[in-house]
């Protein structure tokens, strides 16, 4: 068997900090894809357009108001309900069918979509009309939780993470949320 040279000159400490500095390159990567709204809503829409899943940003957006947060957030929140649409037929047609009435109560004074409506008032009150239907409880239930599970978020709202990999809260921060 004949040792290449090259083989005999990376140390395992040098082959580990390439690997890692590899993977940090890669993650950094992919998430700077997702940084404008509009390329995340073009990146991969196999259930829903582009167009519906700018509404939906647009929609949750209005549901979770925080002025503070990129598109980006949302659009990662939106991205299981698209992934939803893409394996289920009957969730991209509630989805589909939401959005529909979604544009249609909002723009039913301009004739424009729901995300192309400026006045909050008349997203909003877009939204109190369909509180209680399926479409809303949907969009609703799946993005509070895939909103605000993003780590990258935690920190824009001084929530550190979670405690028990530091050993708990009683001995370290448990009274430091100056928020709260």
């Amino acid at each position: 068997m004949r040792l290449l040279e090259w083989a005999s000159k990376v140390s395992r400490r040098g082959f580990l900090a390439g690997g890692a500095a590899t993977i940090a390159a890669v993650a950094v990567s992919g998430t700077a894809i997702l940084t404008d709204s509009q390329a995340a809503a073009a990146a991969g829409t196999p259930g829903l357009t582009p167009e519906e899943v700018r509404t939906l940003v647009k929609f949750v957006r209005d549901l979770f108001p925080h002025d503070r947060l990129e598109d980006a957030f949302y659009a990662n929140a939106v991205a299981p309900l698209n992934e939803e649409a893409a394996k289920s037929r009957s969730a991209k047609q509630l989805l589909a069918d939401g959005i529909a009435e979604l544009n249609r109560l909002a723009g039913a004074g301009g004739g424009k979509g729901y995300a192309a409506v400026a006045d909050e008032k008349a997203r909003v009150a877009a939204i109190k009309q369909i509180e209680n239907g399926a479409f809303f409880k949907k969009v609703y239930g799946t993005t509070v939780v895939s909103l605000y599970n993003q780590p990258a978020l935690w920190p824009k709202f001084g929530y550190e993470g979670p405690s028990s990999l530091l050993g708990g809260y009683l001995h370290r921060g448990f009274n430091d949320l100056d928020w709260l």
